[in-house]
């Protein structure tokens, strides 16, 4: 093998093993709005530098979506990332949160987020939580973020943490989008997913690890680190890919969208790379569903 030769071989090797993997799928989440499958998330489980991160995220790999909310008090260091990045703002999906309260309270809170965010819109808005503050209830924030998609100020609304029973309470000119709520391999709440399926609301994915090594709330609910079980890694091992991945595949695989936090780069590609490689088959599917018990859905 001549000299050039040997350089042309080492340098695709290079290309990909080091190469990001191409962009996530989308989701249609409300007309017009397609969310990536797969988004950053930058609240509690990003343990890095969030100006650093968000750089990363949009000028390293094929990522695209981010996910914040007021009370990460993160906005100001995601504005930066992403004019670090040089991403433009219409290939980024943001994807941000306010806190019930009053009506007031959160058209400040919209305008403050996209201020701090320096963005004139979000292209996803959520109620971050069904716990409302001091007096606030959950419909005047909804109203205040009907108002907004109204105005222009996000491309979409949803809600997070929410209840079948807290969606049947709400008074709604336009429905929710989404409801992002804890779901991984670890812990998963079978009726409610039922249900916001049955009605046409997209449910996202936060915690797919249930917080990987550095823990979360899934363990509030008897989960454990994803990559810890065996049946994850029974099944990663037979892939020959690392059980996040085989973690993060179970929920894609069901067409759930997820958030995941990371604040390195090798772990970033690794959570976008999860349509380059087969399905799981069905009798996987169903084994790493009965790791938490309670299923009632063909996989969940």
């Amino acid at each position: 093998m001549t000299l050039v030769m040997k350089s042309f071989v080492l340098f695709s090797f290079v290309c990909t093993v080091f190469s990001s993997p191409p962009p996530a799928p989308t989701i249609l989440i409300a007309p017009e709005v397609q969310l990536p499958m797969v988004v950053l998330g930058t609240g509690s489980g990003q343990k890095g530098n969030v100006s650093q991160v968000t750089q990363l995220w949009l000028g390293k790999t094929s990522g695209v979506g981010i996910d914040t909310a007021l009370i990460y008090f993160d906005e100001s260091k995601i504005a930066e990332g992403i004019s670090l990045s040089k991403k433009p703002r219409d290939q980024i999906f943001l994807e941000t949160k306010i806190p019930c309260s009053t009506y007031k309270k959160a058209r400040e809170n919209i305008e403050s987020n996209l201020q701090q965010l320096n963005m004139t819109h979000a292209d996803l808005m959520l109620i971050h939580s069904n716990a409302c503050l001091l007096d606030g209830t959950l419909n005047e924030t909804w109203r205040a973020l009907e108002d907004a998609l109204a105005a222009g100020q996000t491309r979409a609304i949803g809600v997070s943490h929410f209840t079948p029973d807290d969606i049947e309470n709400l008074n709604f000119t336009v429905k929710p989008a989404l409801n992002q709520c804890e779901l991984s391999v670890s812990y998963h709440d079978d009726s409610a997913i039922e249900y916001f399926q049955t009605h046409g609301i997209v449910y996202q994915a936060f915690s797919p690890l249930c917080g990987g090594f550095k823990g979360s709330s899934c363990s509030a609910h008897g989960g454990k680190n994803v990559m810890t079980v065996p049946e994850v890694i029974e099944i990663a091992k037979t892939h020959s890919v690392s059980p996040a991945k085989i973690a993060l595949k179970w929920i894609v695989q069901q067409g759930f969208p997820l958030a995941t936090a990371t604040a390195k780069l090798d772990y970033m590609n690794e959570d976008l790379d999860l349509w380059s490689w087969g399905n799981l088959s069905e009798t996987e599917m169903k084994k790493l569903s009965n790791v938490y018990p309670g299923n009632s859905n063909k996989y969940i």
